[in-house]
């Protein structure tokens, strides 16, 4: 018979010759050699250069600081805009003020608790705190429950309708421009890439019905702080709505916020918002087909500047002057076959288009000294110069 070969005893490790190479052992077997070698600490390092240390912290305060200018969404410009921009705040502060708690307690724990010279083996090791876990627990609650009170209460507000609006304007998306109608059947619109304009009152509900002519299109207007889809509903389902007041005359600019195919980027559009007073006579005049009246105090300009469009889409002149600090009128002339208007580079001021053998008169608000540029939004590589703001 064949020899029984020796049992081995697995609840101990085997002998091991002194000459044997510990990476030759087992794992279990290894530990076993030094069971007290897991609260043991590496060797430390050579400490890590002070410049090094400070060029990180102070490159991430100054990225901090640049996405500093990008936190704050632009001041409203309706009164539902201020309520969603409260709210915003809201939230900016809550989540700077959890960032400063837990960066700050990472920050302590690293410098309170950080290695001195002579630990050689771990601290001792707490598993659990049942009052900071509920601590922890708490303040998230409290903090998801103030949002949650603030944002239905920022939404009831958004979504509020008035019993009699100033003005519903019925708003058509298509693929790429948009269509206003008013209540008396005055449309605007325009061809692709023009920024079509959309009056209304300031101070007054405007509500907008939002329908799309064939694929999603979205309302936006950065400077309302409020967004809203055009989706084709069917006849037979109610078209989404927005309604805001406008609380400052001005034109703010806007544009489809929902790519909408290849001609997406060329769907703009302006709100040009205005007092009652001007606004009844400004729409008349669209509706009657003739040009907008002249914004009131434009016949007291105390400089007017006078510039035809002549044949060929180019300007009769290609420099004009104009005073520093006070407001100026350009009174533009079309005598080309097309429309023209005047905008001007440096600032905001684009002024309404005018078709063939029309004239319109822009009340240029006050501006500094130096030199601008004119040109023709609709042609602004052929028509274009130089305006000169002297003292």
């Amino acid at each position: 018979m064949q020899p029984v070969p020796p049992q081995r005893d697995w609840a101990r490790p085997p002998d091991i010759t002194p000459n044997a190479a510990v990476n030759d052992l087992p794992r279990r077997t290894r530990r076993l050699r030094n069971p007290g070698a897991s609260n043991e600490l590496m060797p430390s390092t050579a400490a890590r250069s002070p410049v090094r240390i400070a060029v990180r912290a102070g490159a991430l305060l100054l990225l901090v600081l640049l996405l500093g200018g990008c936190l704050l969404p632009p001041a409203p410009k309706t009164d539902a805009g201020q309520d969603v921009f409260n709210l915003y705040v809201l939230v900016l502060a809550l989540a700077a003020i959890v960032f400063v708690g837990v960066e700050g307690f990472i920050v302590y724990a690293i410098l309170r608790y950080r290695r001195q010279p002579g630990d050689d083996t771990l601290p001792e090791q707490h598993h659990g705190n049942t009052k900071v876990e509920i601590l922890w627990t708490a303040i998230p609650s409290v903090l998801v429950l103030v949002l949650f009170v603030m944002s239905v209460i920022t939404l009831s507000s958004v979504e509020a309708r008035s019993d009699e609006p100033g003005v519903i304007i019925n708003v058509e998306g298509r693929q790429w421009t948009w269509v206003f109608t008013y209540p008396d059947g005055t449309e605007i619109t325009g061809p692709s890439g023009d920024e079509v304009e959309l009056v209304v009152p300031v101070g007054e509900p405007v509500r907008l019905v939002l329908d799309s002519a064939d694929v999603n299109h979205a309302f936006f207007v950065p400077e309302f702080l409020l967004k809203r889809d055009l989706i084709d509903m069917g006849e037979n389902a109610q078209p989404n709505e927005i309604e805001f007041t406008v609380t400052e005359a001005g034109s703010f600019a806007g544009q489809c916020a929902e790519f909408c195919g290849v001609g997406h980027a060329d769907m703009v559009f302006v709100v040009n918002a205005m007092p009652r007073e001007e606004y009844d006579p400004y729409m008349a005049a669209i509706a009657a087909g003739e040009p907008p009246p002249a914004p009131p105090g434009s016949e007291e300009c105390g400089t007017t500047i006078e510039l035809e469009a002549v044949e060929g889409q180019r300007f009769d002149t290609d420099v004009i002057e104009a005073p520093a600090g006070e407001d100026f009128c350009i009174e533009l002339t079309n005598n080309d076959t097309v429309d023209h208007d005047v905008g001007i580079e440096e600032t905001d001021f684009n002024g309404d288009d005018i078709g063939p053998g029309e004239s319109i008169t822009y009340l240029i608000p006050a501006m500094e000294a130096g030199d601008y540029t004119f040109y023709c939004t609709l042609h602004p590589t052929t028509m274009v110069g130089d305006l000169a703001v002297n003292e």
